[in-house]
């Protein structure tokens, strides 16, 4: 009886020892390491450089329209108006400080956003804009660069980045300021 004592002692240990054992080890999942963030929002460089690259993809060819360059936020369009008439235009997406849909009329606003300096202008005269119509019948008649009303994820695309880019450029509350 000893024997089957002992036999009984062992087997009882060595289970109680794997219950001891299996408490201890924890079931880690491996997790994969997440390459991409989807709630990660842009920078302000990126959302301009996005929006610049669909700008130069979708800039129209109404009056010859053709890019000239971009570079920090400012983006710079060409239109002649006649032979060897032509006007520039600098968009300045710093100052976009609004944004608005009414009636399927997209628009975006800033305090002189776009600058029209023409060749029959003297050096640093021009013309200065506040609102640029980006898709839409444009009741209002503001400047319509660009042709992005045949693609309307494009123009749904575009007013999340004006958003986000809106939310960058405007002013921001103070410490001590409720409102």
């Amino acid at each position: 009886m000893t024997r089957q004592l002992k036999l009984a002692i062992v087997l009882l240990v060595t289970v109680a020892s794997m219950g001891v054992n299996a408490q201890k080890k924890t079931t880690a999942k491996p997790t994969k390491p997440s390459t991409e963030n989807k709630t990660a929002k842009p920078t302000k460089q990126e959302t301009m450089d996005w929006i610049a690259g669909k700008m130069k993809e979708n800039l129209a060819t109404y009056n010859d329209r053709t890019f000239v360059s971009y570079k920090d936020g400012i983006f710079v369009y060409r239109s002649n108006y006649g032979i060897n008439k032509f006007c520039e235009y600098s968009y300045d997406m710093n100052k976009v400080t609004g944004m608005k849909n009414e009636y399927s009329d997209f628009f975006v606003s800033g305090n002189n956003q776009l600058f029209a300096h023409c060749d029959y202008d003297r050096a640093g005269e021009g013309n200065y804009y506040n609102y640029i119509s980006i898709s839409g019948p444009n009741y209002n008649k503001y400047r319509s660069p660009f042709n992005f009303g045949t693609d309307q994820a494009l123009v749904e695309r575009l007013e999340k980045a004006f958003k986000t880019l809106v939310e960058y450029n405007s002013t921001k509350k103070g410490a001590d300021e409720k409102f």
